[in-house]
């Protein structure tokens, strides 16, 4: 079996918070009828996980996500620009200590300094965003992780207190919860789009994963997948 990330296990989280930023800046209208706003879920050059350590969400850990005491780093981020001038919190301090098992963990050596990350090296930028060949290096350090990866946040205290399933739409869709190597292989480009539709991982093109299958079978021959 593979490994798919959790962000992509229910559905679009774009879609979703979308439709929560929306209510959120049509309540803020009713209050403040001259008001303008905006709601954004990585769709503009906004830089979500430094604004919300400023506002108090959370510190940046050495795994260079966003960090919460009670939520852990397994959270999705989106603003509300507006005009409005609102009562700021106060920035959290750093919990992270002398921990350092996220750098420990990375399985590409991706993080290469407590918050430095090389993203090229990064198995979630290699199986979503990079286009082309993946360095043979990189491709064994992969695994059978086919469409990001989570170790840096699993491993991470924090998000391991977390509870679980506060969302219920983002509760995991079968066939997308630990699938089959097999099965995915045997997928055609339409039966692909099928499987990926609702998810967030509309990036991923069907060449580039069905490479990123490729080096997974090469990682796992002779393992029962």
């Amino acid at each position: 079996r593979v490994w798919i990330s959790r962000y992509a296990w229910g559905r679009d989280y774009h879609r979703v918070m979308k439709k929560k930023l929306v209510r959120l800046g049509r309540w803020l209208e009713d209050q403040r009828p001259e008001c303008s706003w905006r709601a954004c879920v990585d769709t503009v050059p906004v830089l979500e996980r430094e604004w919300a350590a400023r506002a108090g969400l959370g510190w940046i850990g050495k795994n260079t996500s966003l960090l919460n005491r009670q939520l852990g780093s397994e959270l999705f981020l989106a603003v509300l620009l507006t005009d409005v001038e609102l009562a700021a919190d106060r920035p959290v301090p750093d919990y992270c200590g002398r921990c350092t098992a996220c750098l420990d963990a990375c399985p590409t050596r991706a993080i290469i300094a407590p918050r430095v990350l090389d993203a090229r090296r990064c198995v979630a930028y290699l199986t979503i965003e990079h286009r082309g060949p993946v360095d043979p290096e990189l491709g064994r350090d992969m695994g059978a992780m086919v469409a990001g990866c989570d170790i840096c946040q699993e491993i991470c205290p924090w998000t391991t207190k977390a509870p679980a399933g506060l969302h219920p739409e983002f509760e995991a869709a079968g066939h997308r919860y630990r699938p089959r190597l097999v099965d995915l292989e045997s997928l055609d480009e339409a039966a692909f789009r099928k499987w990926r539709s609702g998810s967030p991982l509309g990036r991923i093109p069907y060449d580039q994963f069905r490479r990123s299958l490729a080096i997974a079978r090469e990682n796992t021959v002779g393992l029962d997948t």
